[in-house]
């Protein structure tokens, strides 16, 4: 695909409530995705809780704030960058929004342990500066996202934000964003899994340029 920012933005808004339903069904929410597009088209979705009508609007925000911070040409990779996606997407939610963890986190289903909280600024540097090194800006993003969820800078919401900051750099970089289907989610949860206890990178590495492959091949 040509590298075309005005073409990214239009694919993402084209497909916006794919990328928001798709987003929710990371952490597990309730809704389906006729109920996201009726949702985004301005009509209450009954039958749920009121805090998760609430957290499906915060990534909805989240998502807008994204597409903006690329439009306006504000997106950058730092911590300024994540800490502002993270405050919308986490409100209500986490501890702190906002702000990197205080404390110890754990990840479900491994024994892995994340970074010290007193470790986070400077394993954030460490990040960008090392994906920057990569070639190609696609695996940057990539890796940006893996890092983010095996790093949990934040005591919450750490893959969504990582997938938008991925989204983000994809983005102002000219490429179309990535989303990771909910029918592919199973695969893409046991693959993060093997990530976190084994640090290795290539076999994630491959299913989100599948996943991002996917997304840019409708468009051409």
């Amino acid at each position: 695909m040509k590298q075309d920012k005005e073409k990214a933005l239009f694919i993402a808004r084209k497909v916006f409530a794919e990328l928001v339903f798709d987003v929710q069904s990371l952490e597990g929410m309730p809704f389906t995705m006729p109920e996201v597009q009726t949702y985004l088209q301005g009509v209450t979705v009954g039958g749920h809780k009121v805090a998760d009508v609430e957290k499906l609007k915060q990534q909805q925000l989240g998502w807008e704030l994204l597409i903006d911070m690329v439009k306006q040409d504000t997106f950058s990779l730092t911590k300024e960058t994540a800490c502002a996606i993270q405050g919308v997407l986490g409100l209500g939610e986490a501890l702190d929004p906002g702000q990197f963890r205080s404390g110890q986190v754990g990840i479900a289903g491994t024994e892995y342990k994340p970074p010290k909280a007193g470790e986070l600024d400077s394993l954030f540097a460490g990040v960008v500066e090392d994906i920057l090194k990569l070639d190609d800006v696609r695996e940057q993003a990539y890796r940006l996202h893996l890092d983010f969820a095996r790093n949990q800078f934040f005591w919450d919401a750490n893959k969504r934000t990582g997938l938008l900051m991925l989204n983000g750099h994809l983005m102002s970089n000219g490429y179309a964003p990535l989303s990771v289907p909910a029918k592919r989610l199973t695969e893409y949860n046991a693959g993060m899994i093997r990530f976190y206890e084994s640090g290795d990178y290539a076999e994630m590495m491959t299913f989100l340029r599948e996943c991002h492959e996917a997304m840019y091949g409708r468009f051409e």
